[in-house]
C-alpha cells in the first residue's frame, strides 16, 4: 500500500509539473488542433528471469528512409520513442552481456502508439536473435474507441468516387445518414459540424462550416493518403478543438526508392442500373477519373519528394420528381387572383395526374462536376537529430446542378487548398520538440439562379419555389504547433499549446430574398399570405476570432500491462468580431438593438477538459485479454457561421404574418411600409451564451483471438450540455396579443441551452493485413436523445417556446443499429501464393487475384411529421415547425406499407385552434439502408519492377433501392407519406443504384 501511495503521489506532481509547463508554452509558442499524424513505441526490456533490464541500447530504423531514433531503458526498464513517422521500422536492442535482439518489419499506424516488450537472452553482443514481428496486437496504452485504415484500404477498398471523407464510415461509432460524405456522417450521438478534420496535423475543415459545403471529392485526393484514423471518442488530452471525432489523413512522402503510378477510373451509365424512379432508358452518366504520383530520393538518405496530381470530369443526367399545380388549378387561380401569374409561372407544366390540383413532374436534371486537385511534399533530414517537412494541397472545382426539382440551377465553384510545415528536433534521447505552422484556405462561391422572382415555400401540396440567391464565402485559418514530448522513467509528458486565427470574409445574402408561404391551396387561390420575409443585400462581412488551447498529459507506465493517461486540456475561444464593427446585437435586456460596440456575446473562460483513461492486461504484458476505460469532457467552439447573425442583422431583414396582417397578398409593394416599420427581424445570439461541451465515457473489454484476429466489445456513452439550439422569440402573448419588443416581429435567437445525451454498445473484430487477408468489422446499438439539437450545425426549430421538455425526443440521426465490415483478400492461388505454384504463362494468368469489399447496413431515420398551421391560429403566433395531434388507436403505419404508402393519413390530426399538436417530435421511422461494393483486381508483374493493375469495382452490387424519408406534412395530402427518391440521387457516394466502375493502373 505504501508503495501505491507513493506512486499516486508521484502521478499527481509530474501531471502539475507538466501542466504548469503547458501553461508556459501557451504563453510562448503556438500550435493547431491536436496531432494525430505519428505514431510511437514503447515497452518493457526484462532478462529470462523477469528481472527489469537497465540502460539497454534501443534503436528503431524505418526501412523506407533509413531515418533512425535510439532510446534507453531507464530504471524501470521501460523505452518509449514518440513521433515517429508511420511506416514499416525495424527494432534493435542490445546490452553488454545479452544477445542484441533484432524484432524486423515492425508496422506502425497513424497515432498509433504500440507495446513491444522484449525479453533478453544472456549471451555477447554479438550474437543475435532476430524474430519477425507479428501483426499488431491489442491497444494496451489507451482507451480512445477509434480506428485506422492502413494502405491496403485506401488503395484497394472500392470507395465509390475515392471521396475521402467516405472512409469515416468505416470507423467504430459512425453514422452514415446520406451519401457517405463529410455533410453525411456523425459520431456517437454527436452533431455532424462537431468533427475536426486535420491533414497532416492541420485544421482541414471547412472554415464557415466544419464539413466543406460544396460536394468536392478531391480536397484531399485518397492518392496523396499514406494513412487514415478516426478518434471517434474518448481520445487523450492531445486532441481536441472540437467535441465530436477527430478526423486524421496522414500524406504520403517520398523513400529512398523512386515509386511512381498512372491511373484512370471510368464509369458509364451502359453498364450502370436505373433507379426505381428514372424512366425505362437510363439517364446519360460518364465520368472518368485520373492522376498519377511519383515519389523518391532527391538525395538518398536525406532528401525525399512527392508529387501528385488527380482530375475528375463527369456529367450525370438524374431524374428529378416534383408535384406542382395541375391546369385546372392554374386557371381557378388566374381567375380569382390573376397578380399570383408571375409565381405561377415558376412551376413547370406537370405530365402525369396526381390528384384533382396536383400533377407528378419529372425531370432530367444534369450534374456537371470538373475538378483538378495537386499535392506536393518534400522531406529533409538535416542531421540524425533535426528533420523537416512541407507539404502543400490545392484542389479546384466547379459543380453545376439542379438546385431543386422544379427548375432552379446553382453552381458552386471552390478552390480549397492547405500548407503545412513541420520542424522536429530531438534534444536528447528523452526530449523532442516538434515545430509545425499551416494554413487551411477555402474559398465557396455559391450562386442560384432561381424559378421565381420570389421563394414560394410551404403550399401543401406544391414543390417549393427558389428565387435566385449568392452565398459568398472566402475563409482562412492560421496555424501553428510547438508539442514538446519528455520521458522520465515510466512516465511520457506531452505538453502544447494551440493557437488558430480565423478569418471568414462572407455573405449568406449576396442579393435581396424574399420568401412568402400559403397555408394551404386555398389561401394560395385567394392570395392569402400566412408569412413573408424578406432579406435585404448583405455586404461581405469580415469575421475574425481565435481559438487558444493548451494541454499536458502524462502517458504513466505503472507496471507491464498496466497504463494510465491523465491529461488536462484548456479551450479558450475569443468572441467573434466584425473587422469594422459591422454588427447590430438584439437583446431583450438592451430594448431591442444593443448601443454600437456591443460585442456580440460574454466570452467563456471556463473551458476546462479533464482526460483519464486506463489500459490494464491482466496477464500482464504478454496478455491476451485487456480492459480500457476512460472519461474526458471535449469542449466545441461552434461553426464559425453560426456567429454571423449579428453582422446579418445590419442588413434589413423583415418579417410580418397573417397575425400581424390578416389581408397580406402578393404583390407586396402595399405592405412594404408596414414591412419595415413593425417587421423587424433581426437574428441574434445569446449574449450570455456558454461554449458547448460533451462528457464521453466507455469500457472496453477486447481480446487476441487465434489468426491474428482481435476482439473487443463494450459500452460507450456521451452527454452533451449547453448546445446551439433555434428559438422563435418575440412571440405574442397569448393574452394581450403584444409583442414584448413592438418595433419588432418575430425573430430567431441561436440559444446555448439544448442537451443530448448517447449510450451505445459498440463490439468489433479486426484483423490487420496479414498472409494476404485484412478484415474489420464494427456494429453499434444505440440510442441518442435530444431535445432540439446533437450539436454543431445540427440546430432545429422547437415548436413551443414554454415547453422545451415538448420536443425531447430520438435525435434527429438516431440509428438503433448499424454495423460496417470492410476486407482485402489476395487469393492463395499462383506463383508466392501457396496454392498452384505454377511458373510460365499460366503462373502469370494466376497469379495476382484480389478481392475487397464494403458491406454497410443500418435501421431507418427518425421521421418528424409535421403540419402547416396559420399564424392566427396559434397562440403565439409562431407556426413553424408544428406538429399534428397523435390519433388514439390508430396505427403509425398502413397494413401494406409501400413507398407509395409508408405512412398512414388516419394516424394524425390537425390540432384546435389555439392548440399545440401532442404527437411527439420525431415519433416515425423511415426505410433502412443495407448495400455492398465489391471489387475485383488483376495486378501482373511487367519486367522487374513495373506492375500493372486492372480492377472491375461493383458498388451496390445487389441493386438494393436505398430509399429516403418520405414527405412529412400531413397538409400535403397528395405527397404526404410517399416517398419519391433514393437516398443519393447522384453519381457517387453510398445509396446510389449499382455502379459498375473499371480502372487501370500501372506502378512502378
Amino acid at each position: 500500500m505504501p508503495h501505491a501511495l507513493d506512486c499516486l503521489r508521484s502521478v499527481y506532481r509530474t501531471l502539475g509539473k507538466s501542466l504548469l509547463l503547458a501553461m508556459v508554452v501557451t504563453l510562448s509558442i503556438g500550435v493547431v488542433y491536436g496531432q494525430v499524424d505519428r505514431a510511437g513505441l514503447n515497452g518493457t526490456v526484462t532478462d529470462a528471469t523477469g528481472a527489469l533490464v537497465t540502460n539497454a541500447h534501443v534503436e528503431v530504423v524505418s526501412r523506407d528512409t533509413d531515418f533512425t531514433r535510439a532510446a534507453e531503458t531507464g530504471p524501470a526498464g521501460v523505452y518509449s520513442i514518440t513521433e515517429l513517422p508511420i511506416g514499416t521500422y525495424d527494432l534493435r536492442i542490445s546490452k553488454a552481456g545479452f544477445r542484441t535482439l533484432d524484432v524486423k518489419g515492425i508496422q506502425l499506424f497513424v497515432g498509433q502508439i504500440r507495446t513491444l516488450d522484449a525479453q533478453l537472452q544472456v549471451g555477447g553482443v554479438s550474437q543475435e536473435v532476430v524474430v519477425q514481428s507479428s501483426a499488431a496486437a491489442l491497444e494496451t496504452n489507451n482507451a480512445n474507441v477509434a480506428g485506422v485504415l492502413e494502405h491496403q484500404q485506401l488503395s484497394d477498398i472500392p470507395v465509390n468516387g475515392r471521396n475521402w471523407a467516405t472512409l469515416e464510415m468505416l470507423a467504430p461509432g459512425a453514422i452514415n445518414s446520406g451519401n457517405g460524405g463529410q455533410q453525411s456522417i456523425r459520431f456517437m450521438g454527436r452533431g455532424r459540424d462537431d468533427n475536426n478534420f486535420t491533414f497532416d496535423g492541420i485544421d482541414a475543415t471547412g472554415v464557415q462550416e466544419q464539413s466543406q459545403k460544396a460536394d468536392a471529392r478531391l480536397n484531399i485526393s485518397l492518392e496523396a493518403i499514406a494513412e487514415f484514423r478516426v478518434d471517434s471518442a474518448v481520445y487523450t488530452a492531445e486532441s481536441g478543438g472540437s467535441g465530436g471525432a477527430q478526423v486524421s489523413a496522414v500524406s504520403k512522402s517520398g523513400t529512398n526508392q523512386l515509386h511512381g503510378a498512372a491511373y484512370e477510373f471510368l464509369r458509364n451509365s451502359a453498364v450502370d442500373a436505373r433507379s426505381p424512379f428514372d424512366p425505362p432508358q437510363i439517364p446519360p452518366f460518364r465520368m472518368n477519373q485520373f492522376g498519377a504520383s511519383l515519389g523518391g530520393p532527391i538525395l538518398k538518405n536525406r532528401t525525399f519528394f512527392f508529387v501528385n496530381y488527380e482530375g475528375i470530369r463527369q456529367s450525370l443526367t438524374n431524374t428529378q420528381i416534383a408535384f406542382v399545380p395541375n391546369a385546372a388549378f392554374r386557371a381557378q387561380v388566374l381567375a380569382t387572383s390573376p397578380a399570383l401569374k408571375p409565381l405561377l409561372d415558376g412551376w413547370p407544366t406537370g405530365q402525369t395526374p396526381n390528384n384533382p390540383i396536383t400533377d407528378q413532374y419529372t425531370s432530367a436534371g444534369v450534374n456537371s462536376v470538373r475538378e483538378d486537385s495537386g499535392t506536393v511534399r518534400f522531406d529533409h533530414k538535416f542531421t540524425d537529430r533535426t528533420t523537416m517537412y512541407v507539404r502543400y494541397n490545392i484542389d479546384d472545382a466547379l459543380i453545376h446542378r439542379p438546385f431543386d426539382n422544379v427548375g432552379a440551377i446553382e453552381t458552386e465553384p471552390i478552390r480549397p487548398s492547405n500548407l503545412a510545415v513541420q520542424l522536429t528536433h530531438i534534444f536528447s534521447p528523452n526530449i523532442l520538440n516538434e515545430v509545425k505552422a499551416g494554413m487551411n484556405r477555402s474559398a465557396f462561391h455559391h450562386p442560384v439562379t432561381g424559378s421565381a422572382p420570389v421563394a414560394v415555400s410551404s403550399v401543401p401540396g406544391f414543390d417549393d419555389l427558389n428565387d435566385n440567391q449568392l452565398d459568398l464565402e472566402v475563409g482562412t485559418t492560421i496555424s501553428g504547433i510547438d508539442n514538446l514530448t519528455v520521458i522520465r522513467g515510466r512516465h511520457t509528458f506531452k505538453m502544447g499549446a494551440d493557437i488558430e486565427r480565423v478569418r471568414l470574409n462572407n455573405s449568406s445574402v449576396g442579393i435581396p430574398i424574399t420568401t412568402i408561404s400559403f397555408n394551404s391551396p386555398g389561401d394560395f387561390i385567394n392570395n392569402q399570405i400566412d408569412s413573408v420575409s424578406v432579406d435585404a443585400q448583405l455586404g461581405v462581412g469580415g469575421m475574425r476570432r481565435t481559438l487558444w488551447m493548451g494541454y499536458g498529459q502524462d502517458t504513466f507506465k505503472v507496471r507491464p500491462g498496466l497504463t494510465l493517461n491523465l491529461g488536462l486540456r484548456y479551450e479558450y475561444y475569443s468572441v467573434m468580431k466584425e473587422v469594422l464593427g459591422r454588427i447590430a446585437v438584439v437583446d431583450f435586456a438592451c430594448g431591442g438593438f444593443c448601443p454600437a460596440g456591443t460585442p456580440m456575446y460574454s466570452p467563456d473562460r471556463n473551458n476546462f477538459a479533464p482526460r483519464v483513461s486506463l489500459a490494464w492486461a491482466p496477464g500482464g504484458g504478454s496478455g491476451k485479454t485487456v480492459i480500457r476505460s476512460g472519461f474526458g469532457i471535449y469542449f466545441a467552439p461552434n461553426q464559425n457561421d453560426d456567429f454571423s447573425d449579428p453582422h446579418e442583422s445590419t442588413a434589413g431583414r423583415f418579417s410580418l404574418s397573417s397575425a400581424d396582417v390578416p389581408n397580406l397578398s402578393y404583390p407586396l409593394t402595399p405592405f412594404l411600409g408596414l414591412l419595415q416599420s413593425e417587421g423587424a427581424s433581426p437574428k441574434g445570439i445569446d449574449v450570455h451564451r456558454r461554449d458547448g461541451y460533451y462528457e464521453n465515457w466507455n469500457l472496453m473489454v477486447g481480446r487476441q483471438l487465434p489468426h491474428s484476429f482481435i476482439a473487443e466489445v463494450g459500452y460507450v456513452g456521451s452527454e452533451g450540455h449547453k448546445l446551439f439550439g433555434g428559438r422563435q422569440v418575440n412571440l405574442k402573448d397569448p393574452i394581450t396579443g403584444k409583442r414584448p419588443l413592438p418595433q419588432f416581429g418575430q425573430f430567431q435567437i441561436k440559444y446555448n441551452d439544448s442537451n443530448s445525451n448517447f449510450h451505445s454498445l459498440q463490439a468489433s473484430l479486426e484483423r490487420s493485413f496479414t498472409s494476404g487477408w485484412l478484415w474489420q468489422t464494427h456494429y453499434m446499438w444505440s440510442h441518442t436523445i435530444a431535445d432540439g439539437t446533437v450539436g454543431t450545425g445540427e440546430t432545429a426549430q422547437v415548436e413551443n417556446a414554454s415547453c422545451r421538455a415538448c420536443d425531447r425526443s430520438s435525435a434527429n440521426f438516431d440509428v438503433r443499429h448499424n454495423i460496417t465490415m470492410n476486407s482485402v483478400y489476395q487469393l492463395p492461388i499462383g506463383p508466392g501464393r501457396g496454392h498452384w505454384n505454377m511458373q510460365g504463362v499460366a503462373g502469370k494468368l494466376l497469379a495476382g487475384w484480389q478481392v475487397s469489399g464494403i458491406v454497410s447496413a443500418r435501421t431507418g431515420l427518425p421521421i418528424n411529421i409535421l403540419v402547416t398551421r396559420k399564424a392566427s391560429d396559434m397562440l403565439d403566433g409562431n407556426s413553424r415547425n408544428q406538429r399534428p395531434d397523435r390519433v388514439p388507436g390508430v396505427a403509425l403505419y398502413p397494413a401494406n406499407q409501400t413507398i407509395n404508402n409508408w405512412l398512414n393519413p388516419a394516424a394524425f390530426a390537425v390540432p384546435a385552434k389555439g392548440t399545440w399538436g401532442n404527437l411527439g417530435r420525431n415519433a416515425a421511422r423511415g426505410p433502412g439502408y443495407w448495400e455492398t461494393d465489391t471489387a475485383l483486381e488483376k495486378s501482373t508483374p511487367i519486367g522487374e519492377r513495373v506492375n500493372l493493375t486492372f480492377r472491375a469495382e461493383a458498388f451496390n452490387l445487389f441493386n438494393h433501392p436505398n430509399f429516403a424519408n418520405p414527405a412529412a406534412n400531413i397538409s400535403s395530402t397528395s405527397s404526404f407519406g410517399v416517398i419519391t427518391s433514393i437516398l443519393n440521387t447522384g453519381a457517387v457516394g453510398t445509396g446510389t443504384p449499382r455502379r459498375l466502375q473499371l480502372m487501370l493502373r500501372a506502378e512502378f
